[in-house]
């Protein structure tokens, strides 16, 4: 059995809206943005941005 590996790096996740109002983009320009960085993070149906990549 594998443990798990923990890192002490914060990650910023951020809902598509909350994303939208922040980049002030709209939904498929921030979609497209975020798919060319890899900042997509899918929990099941849910799906957020990281925000530490967008920006760098």
């Amino acid at each position: 059995m594998n443990k798990p590996s923990y890192t002490n790096k914060a990650i910023k996740l951020v809902t598509f809206p909350m994303a939208m109002e922040r980049y002030k983009l709209g939904r498929n320009s921030l979609m497209q943005l975020a798919e060319s960085e890899n900042a997509v993070r899918r929990f099941g149906r849910s799906v957020r941005i990281d925000i530490e990549v967008v920006e760098i």
